[in-house]
């Protein structure tokens, strides 16, 4: 413990670095313009410690982009999760912007979602990919794209929706049809599908299934109380009628979240994935 009698505080506890012996990448936050052409976003790049400016590096876009949720913040590692420098050790950079409609900024960034979920933020989104594409060390052939939940339905609603864009998406418990998700969240953002047909049918992924280009992996909780697997379970069926291929993995007595050791499965199944298929 340390005591400052000038300033009368007292320094409990000094927690120190963890990963200082560990070698690890970098992560630049930077900004970018909206699809509005005015309202600045926060952008977070993590990339290799051995970063080489002349190579070109394929990426894995990590997004959530709705609201009550913020994915870069001013916090230890700017908010990102470990696995996304481990990824970078694998040789690829790690990209995720928030989009309007995300938490944090106010009233009125947050409100552009409403009535047509998975608009502004798409295109927002698309302002990142065009950001990365301007970079001289990004391979834009070689983007790939993963979200949970919210992120989910925007991973699933990209690769339908931009199908040129992404040549790998894995997508979890996604919301697919904002029709089945719960009634408190649904009707704040989207009103009743009665006051907002056209909204409803504009952000559900069923209706896009047949422009599907990349490899699609979905995933999902048995027993996922949040967003219920009828989510996941239509849009396959949906997918099979179209007569397009995508892959499925559930995660059996799991409800929302994969948590727990399974935790380790869940994510060495979705970055192997993305790194097998983003060849």
């Amino acid at each position: 413990m340390i005591y400052d009698k000038k300033l009368r505080t007292k320094t409990l506890l000094i927690s120190e670095n963890k990963y200082a012996d560990y070698q690890m990448g970098t992560a630049e936050i930077g900004t970018i313009k909206a699809a509005d052409g005015v309202t600045d976003l926060y952008t977070r790049l993590i990339k290799p410690r051995n970063f080489n400016p002349t190579k070109k590096y394929p990426v894995l876009v990590y997004l959530y982009g709705g609201p009550h949720a913020q994915m870069i913040t001013n916090s230890f590692l700017d908010g990102a999760y470990l696995w996304m420098y481990w990824m970078a050790e694998q040789g690829y950079l790690v990209f995720t912007i928030d989009n309007r409609g995300s938490d944090n900024r106010g009233f009125a960034f947050e409100s552009v979602i409403h009535g047509r979920m998975g608009a502004n933020e798409i295109d927002d989104q698309m302002k990142g990919v065009d950001y990365l594409k301007s970079l001289p060390y990004v391979d834009g052939n070689r983007l790939a794209i993963h979200g949970w939940s919210f992120g989910g339905f925007m991973t699933t609603s990209i690769m339908l929706r931009k199908p040129d864009v992404f040549k790998v998406g894995v997508t979890g418990g996604p919301v697919t049809d904002w029709k089945y998700y719960e009634v408190m969240y649904g009707e704040r953002y989207m009103d009743t599908p009665a006051e907002n047909q056209k909204g409803f049918d504009e952000a559900s992924t069923l209706n896009y299934v047949n422009n599907l280009k990349g490899k699609l992996l979905l995933i999902h909780g048995s027993s996922d109380d949040t967003v219920v697997m009828q989510n996941n379970l239509v849009l396959i069926k949906k997918f099979i009628e179209a007569e397009k291929q995508v892959d499925f993995f559930a995660y059996p007595m799991h409800k929302h979240n994969v948590t727990g050791k399974d935790r380790v499965h869940l994510m060495t199944k979705v970055l192997n994935y993305v790194i097998e298929n983003n060849k």
